[in-house]
Formats: C-alpha cells, sequence, structure tokens
C-alpha cells in the first residue's frame, strides 16, 4: 500500500507546484530587484558611526530608503548590541524606546515591500531588529538592535 501512495503523493506535489506558478504572483522568488540578492556583509567595530549621530538616526526614515535599500547590491549590516559598549547601548534603547511608533512604521514598510522582506527573510534577518539605515556615499547600512 505504502509503494502506490509515494507516486500519488509525487504527483500530489507537482500539481500543487503547477497552480502555485501558475497563478501569478506567486512564483518563485525571482530577483527583480538588487535588493533580492543583495549581499550582505557585517559591519565591524572600526567603522561605527558615533552613537550620537545613530542615535539621531533611530525612527527618522523617509520612503527613499527603502529605494536605496532595494537598489543595493551589497548592504553594510551592524549588530548594535554586539558592538556598541553598554553605556552607549542604553542611548540606543532609549532612542528606540522614544522612537517606537516611527520604527513600526518604518518596519510595516519594509514588510509591505516583497523584495525586502524577502531579502530580511532569506538573510535571516529580523525586521523588528532595524533601528536605521543610512547610504553614506552610496553603501547601504542597516543598523539592527
Amino acid at each position: 500500500m505504502e509503494l502506490k501512495m509515494k507516486p500519488m503523493r509525487n504527483v500530489s506535489a507537482a500539481v500543487l507546484l503547477a497552480a502555485i506558478l501558475a497563478i501569478p504572483g506567486t512564483a518563485a522568488f525571482a530577483a527583480t530587484n538588487a535588493a533580492d540578492t543583495a549581499k550582505v556583509t557585517m559591519g565591524v567595530k572600526a567603522d561605527l558611526v558615533p552613537v550620537g549621530s545613530l542615535v539621531n538616526m533611530i525612527g527618522h526614515w523617509k520612503p527613499s530608503d527603502l529605494a536605496f535599500l532595494d537598489k543595493a547590491t551589497s548592504i553594510k549590516t551592524y549588530d548594535t548590541k554586539a558592538l556598541y559598549p553598554a553605556a552607549e547601548q542604553a542611548q540606543i534603547a532609549t532612542a528606540e524606546t522614544v522612537e517606537a511608533g516611527e520604527l513600526g512604521k518604518f518596519r510595516d514598510a519594509i514588510r509591505a515591500d516583497s523584495a525586502l522582506n524577502g531579502w530580511f527573510a532569506a538573510n535571516k534577518i529580523d525586521i523588528n531588529r532595524v533601528v536605521a539605515v543610512s547610504d553614506p556615499n552610496g553603501n547601504p547600512e542597516i543598523f539592527l538592535y
């Protein structure tokens, strides 16, 4: 009996896959934006912005920030909890609390951008940790807390 079920399961899987691919918008993830395939690099302590500059960036964003992330071929990611000392992390935490409303809107905008949302998922980066983005000299950066 099990031998008969395997071919049927394979047929069912093939039919399901064909149905998914036939529906527009649900096809396999295609690289239509650079962010779909942008390489993630980890930022290092030597490249950190001063904590005062980061605190001023937290919660301040505009739709064009999503555009430069969408076009990126490489995005540097900074894990502020690992890179900044405890006293500076406290400043970051305070800014995150103060700007919680704007950060929520920013994170929702990232989730609404299917290419960016897919990139975050593929690179296992938690959108809920994003506190700031910047694009110094055309080199996109994401700051996580």
